[in-house]
């Protein structure tokens, strides 16, 4: 012990002699140490252990005694590691093994408004253990367990039967009520039903069944998993989840009831990892929706051995007419497996996202999944939002079809060199985070109460007036339709926001918004370490240890086709003496698909920080006539009056909707507006102003305490709204704080500019009309044309979802109107908007979110 710590020192007396990092010193010296480390540990274990006794133990007794033994090493090696760690530095081999999982809180809870019993019926773990990488597998005591490590994990997993449910589904009544109507729409004939066409109706619908339907296999789920054992740590360095949110996920396994996954969808990995962690954590493996594109030679096959059932991507083959053969088929399908007690996944935003945000949500299989407690097909159902992210999107990058070329359609042989691409790749660590699973009839019975719901009636099959169900079969009601969005809504804020943050998510957020221009090594630890304390409050930061060497790890996963490292030598005076230093500089690549690629890692971050955004730049906006006037900087008064802001930042909110969830669907956005005011005046940025209202209102109030005085219910009311209508906010001047308004302002600046240039286009549509296709190129090649005058200063505004999602903001606010015309998707204006003014005023609403205050 004695000699470890003379190295231990010694090592310490170059590093400071010599001035050098770990990476330079350490590296040279770390694997003697190790290996003295380790013979040094396995004597004292030795020692430490030896018990001089003749004592005879049984078999439980010694096995008991083994596992004893092995807490204790495990625990002494994990003292030692923290031990080796703080004396040795950050020894580069094992730096990122131990710094990279950390420890987490449970998961998101779910939401006190709107699942009270859910919140508080699930028991929960609130010692936090670090996180478990899954990968590991500690040998038994066997000699076939100590060899075929693997195989003898996946030998114990528990056995399950995964029911078909072919034949009842084609026996459901419903199902063959609509096969007849359907027969009888095609031969134009009620009252007589030929029964070759009726043979041939029901040969379609088991044909359409037998194509959509899972047949998941327990044997091919154990080999599968011990695949993924042997290949995952190939181009994965850890898969991490959360041993208290496992052990939550098998007590609601154990209920009884139906677990329903609800992942946002960012790669192929994603149900795989869902999949691995159930199998190998003996619980049922859910039935898996997956997009028809995926039913590929082999994989096809192996997919639907998993779990995976395969659905259209376009359901009706005909524009305009739904196919309600199909989806009657999907419904049945989807209700008698929940009835069976199966499992079920599926991904709420349909696809999965290609610029890091949250899509939408699309909630077609969740309104089956309500209609089937609804309709008492099943009891009640847990739903569980999950959270996944990985340090690298194993799935490539999306910049092709954000630069607005077509998808290219999966293939055997693409998805061969796809998984040869992987295997020989780096991606760094995967988390997983599952939120508290909530009821679904705690959910319906809030909404309820709340809503004062009428129960749903019995709905005739001849009816398609349903606009959000994919059925088209259902009569859906205004206040059940409210409730599948608010649900889906719910599920996908909830699971962004446990979203696992990632170290190249922050790298890459900091680059673009804060040092766009590049930045010494320094610099970017120093902010790093700030941005990791803000976020590590309230949300789960998947890393921890030495910020330096956490963001050289993060740069080395993103490549150099992202991130540039250039050591620069520059000639530092001081004290009259003139010294040469070498630094560090980063900055992100310039070329605009490579920071398309960089901004999807970024925008992981963005829903943490979009309402702050939010505010900041509609107080730019509103303080244009005075942020730069040379009097009022002089006289240090430029204020902004707190209900124009709300006002403004309600406006850049609405821009905003199908771009991100800003609340939960409780809660109202003018209270978590003024809340996010309030939250950035503590900073200093701005500085409310008491006013004579204020004062009036606290001393009538106070009255009323003391004495008990009756206060003119009109009085009072126009006293509060006189105090929010005059209440001021003064803006800060100095320099920092300057600073961090502009980050915070840069943050939307690229999706604004998206938007102001479709308005722009929108001139183009004046006396015409366009399809969907060349009105998206004639935006990107706006923005083109911006970038190269130096108009757009963001390479990420050149992005087609963004595009997509303003023109369906303009048909929401009856700019714009869409129709079908074969199979193409055509926009025109409204009448009213159908000038070059009307564009005008659009363009100049969203173009006032664009002003840049000068910072010089």
């Amino acid at each position: 012990m004695d000699g470890l710590v003379e190295i231990f020192l010694f090592c310490g007396v170059l590093c400071y002699f010599f001035n050098l990092r770990p990476n330079n010193m350490v590296d040279v010296l770390s694997t003697r140490l190790q290996e003295v480390y380790a013979k040094w540990e396995s004597k004292a274990e030795i020692t430490r252990n030896a018990k001089p006794t003749t004592t005879r133990f049984s078999l439980d007794g010694l096995r008991r005694a083994g596992e004893h033994f092995q807490r204790r090493k495990i625990q002494e090696k994990e003292e030692m590691r923290k031990f080796r760690e703080s004396s040795l530095f950050d020894i580069k081999e094992n730096a990122f093994s131990m710094t990279l999982i950390g420890r987490s809180p449970f998961s998101r809870r779910c939401c006190y408004n709107c699942t009270p019993v859910s919140r508080k019926s699930i028991s929960l773990i609130e010692e936090q253990p670090f996180d478990l990488n899954i990968l590991m597998v500690k040998p038994g005591s066997s000699f076939f367990s100590k060899v075929f490590n693997y195989a003898s994990q996946v030998s114990s997993f528990k056995r399950f039967d995964y029911p078909m449910v072919t034949q009842t589904v084609l026996n459901n009544k419903r199902l063959k009520e609509v096969i007849e109507l359907t027969v009888c729409k095609n031969t134009n004939n009620e009252n007589y039903i030929e029964e070759e066409e009726l043979a041939k109706a029901k040969d379609k619908a088991k044909s359409i069944l037998l194509q959509m339907e899972s047949k998941c296999s327990d044997v091919l789920l154990k080999i599968v998993a011990w695949l993924m054992y042997k290949l995952l740590p190939c181009f994965i360095q850890s898969a991490v989840v959360v041993p208290p949110q496992v052990e939550v996920l098998k007590k609601a396994n154990d209920t009884g009831l139906p677990l329903v996954f609800l992942p946002l969808h960012r790669s192929h990995l994603d149900y795989i990892m869902i999949s691995f962690i159930m199998v190998v954590n003996n619980m049922r493996n859910p039935l898996i929706a997956a997009g028809d594109n995926l039913k590929i030679p082999f994989f096809g096959w192996l997919l639907r051995g998993l779990g995976a059932f395969f659905i259209k991507r376009r359901m009706d083959a005909i524009v305009g007419r739904k196919d309600v053969l199909y989806r009657t088929i999907l419904q049945t399908y989807i209700m008698e497996s929940l009835r069976v007690g199966h499992n079920m996944e599926f991904f709420l935003e349909g696809g999965r996202t290609r610029t890091g945000k949250p899509c939408m949500p699309k909630s077609g299989i969740l309104s089956v999944i309500i209609d089937a407690y609804m309709n008492r097909t099943i009891e009640d159902a847990l739903l569980i939002p999950v959270g996944i992210n990985y340090e690298r999107l194993v799935d490539g990058n999306f910049v092709r079809e954000q630069l607005g070329q077509p998808k290219k359609m999966e293939t055997f042989a693409s998805t061969i060199k796809a998984m040869w691409s992987i295997l020989r790749g780096h991606y760094g660590i995967v988390k997983i985070n599952f939120c508290q699973p909530f009821s679904l009839k705690d959910t319906v019975e809030t909404f309820k109460n709340q809503q004062n719901i009428r129960p749903l009636p019995e709905r005739p099959l001849k009816s398609s007036t349903s606009s959000s169900s994919i059925y088209g079969t259902d009569v859906v009601m205004e206040d059940h339709r409210q409730l599948v969005d608010r649900i889906a809504r719910h599920v996908v804020y909830d699971s962004s926001k446990s979203t696992p943050i990632m170290s190249t998510n922050v790298v890459a957020f900091l680059l673009l918004n804060k040092f766009r221009d590049g930045c010494t090594l320094d610099k970017l630890v120093q902010a790093f370490d700030l941005i990791q304390k803000e976020l590590s409050i309230k949300n789960d930061v998947a890393f921890c240890g030495e910020s330096i060497d956490i963001i050289k790890h993060a740069l080395d996963i993103l490549g150099p086709g992202l991130v540039t490292q250039q050591r620069q030598e520059i000639t530092d005076v001081d004290n009259q003496s003139i010294k040469s230093i070498v630094v560090t500089a980063i900055r992100p690549v310039s070329i605009v698909p490579n920071v398309i690629e960089l901004s999807y890692y970024s925008n992981t971050i963005l829903v943490h920080y979009v309402m702050d955004s939010i505010i900041i730049t509609a107080l730019y906006a509103e303080l244009q006539s005075q942020i730069n006037d040379p009097v009022a900087i002089a006289e240090n008064n430029i204020t902004v009056y707190e209900q124009n802001l709300i006002e403004r930042a309600l406006k850049l909110c609405d821009i905003l909707k199908y771009e991100f969830i800003f609340c939960k669907p409780c809660q109202e956005l003018t209270k978590v507006i003024f809340e996010t005011i309030e939250k950035i005046s503590e900073t200093g940025l701005i500085t409310k102003e008491e006013n004579v209202y204020h004062e009036r209102l606290a001393t009538r109030k106070l009255s009323k305490k003391l004495f008990f005085d009756d206060i003119d219910p009109w009085c009072e009311e126009f006293l509060t709204k006189k105090a929010i209508e005059t209440t001021q906010y003064k803006l800060s001047l100095m320099p920092e704080h300057s600073t961090h308004m502009e980050f915070l302002h840069t943050i939307l600046r690229s999706l604004i500019d998206t938007y102001i240039c479709s308005a722009f286009n929108l001139r183009k549509l004046v006396g015409h009309s366009l399809c969907e296709r060349d009105l998206v190129q004639e935006v990107l090649n706006e923005i083109k044309t911006n970038l190269d005058r130096g108009i757009i200063s963001y390479g990420e505004s050149l992005c087609v979802d963004p595009i997509k999602n303003s023109f369906k903001l303009f048909e929401k606010w009856n700019i714009v109107e869409c129709c079908m015309q074969e199979n193409l998707k055509m926009f025109y204006l409204k009448e009213e908007y159908n000038t070059d003014k009307a564009t005008e005023d659009l363009y100049d609403t969203i173009a006032a979110f664009k002003w840049t205050r000068n910072m010089k």
